[in-house]
């Protein structure tokens, strides 16, 4: 199985192959920097051929075959493998950096290191055997970390999602931490307010709200008791993103509903994220105005404050 990836700015291929081992690479060439694979995903492929001049590579990665080789000589084709990138499959989730490494440079990355405090609760969710719902990109007017602004406050639920999300929530209820460079919160439903008379053992906040985190510096996860949805944000311009929108669905949880509950579920997502970004994309081109020097954020925002902080540390 392999997929490529190309919002980072570097060409990505994450192959897994018939050992079940997954790798990254960089999908480019060693021969003139051609796009080695161009489909987005696939399956039962045994090598990837560069479609510039034939060059091809078997799954780990490595240079097999050279076309009309004898006109390269003693080309040593070890050291013209597909360049290596750091990688980590865990908590259902492919975790990559896209810097190449050097030869012999390790490809494991530790990404509980990076996750830090959140590491467990990732864990926790048990969510290395869900299945993807939908995968979609979006392309926001908007610069990237103002996409994940739009995740980190419930105070424009009543106003700007009053006809799509909103009343499935408390108004404005949220329990926010901040963990390391990253912060989870719960966003209540109606429902929490009927727990207090439920004996304790019963407790179960999925049940009750949407834990959502956000993984600094440009990913939320937002978990429901059925489904979580992934929301990844990469830079296109200053003032243009690209947003990829998956959701996870336990396959347990999913034979329970009809499929139509589940584009249901969709689309009311995708609705709320249209409303999101139809404003932010108002706020990106008024930035240019003047009217504002900063931005104000009340106590109901703190977990925009904390990711700008963290933001600013980052770039210094």
């Amino acid at each position: 199985d392999f997929i490529t990836h190309d919002a980072t700015g570097q060409p990505i291929l994450v192959v897994r192959g018939t050992d079940r081992v997954l790798r990254a690479f960089l999908n480019v060439c060693r021969h003139r920097s051609a796009t080695v694979e161009q489909t987005p995903c696939g399956a039962n492929r045994r090598a990837f051929v560069c479609a510039y001049h034939g060059w091809s590579y078997d799954l780990t990665g490595r240079l097999v075959g050279i076309t009309d080789g004898a006109s390269f000589g003693e080309l040593d084709k070890a050291a013209h493998g597909l360049r290596r990138l750091r990688v980590a499959e865990k908590y259902g989730l492919v975790w990559v950096v896209p810097t190449a490494l050097a030869d012999g440079e390790p490809a494991d990355l530790d990404i509980d290191a990076w996750l830090g405090p959140l590491a467990p609760d990732l864990a926790g969710w048990n969510m290395a055997g869900w299945e993807v719902q939908c995968a979609l990109p979006i392309r926001p007017r908007m610069n990237w970390k103002l996409v994940i602004d739009t995740f980190l406050e419930l105070y424009h639920f009543r106003y700007l999602h009053g006809k799509s999300v909103a009343p499935l929530f408390l108004d404005n209820i949220t329990s926010y931490e901040r963990r390391g460079r990253h912060s989870r919160f719960a966003v209540c439903k109606p429902s929490i307010l009927e727990v207090e008379n439920q004996p304790r053992e019963d407790w179960r906040l999925r049940d009750h709200a949407v834990v959502l985190y956000n993984l600094f510096p440009n990913t939320v996860l937002a978990y429901t008791a059925d489904h979580c949805g992934v929301f990844t944000s990469y830079p296109v311009t200053p003032d243009e993103s690209l947003i990829n929108v998956s959701i996870l669905v336990d396959p347990v949880e999913r034979a329970k509903r009809h499929e139509k509950y589940w584009e249901t579920n969709q689309n009311l997502i995708l609705a709320a994220l249209d409303e999101d970004f139809t404003v932010g994309a108002t706020i990106q081109a008024n930035f240019r105005s003047g009217a504002n020097k900063v931005q104000t954020f009340g106590k109901f925002e703190k977990a925009l404050g904390w990711y700008h902080e963290d933001l600013t540390q980052a770039l210094a």
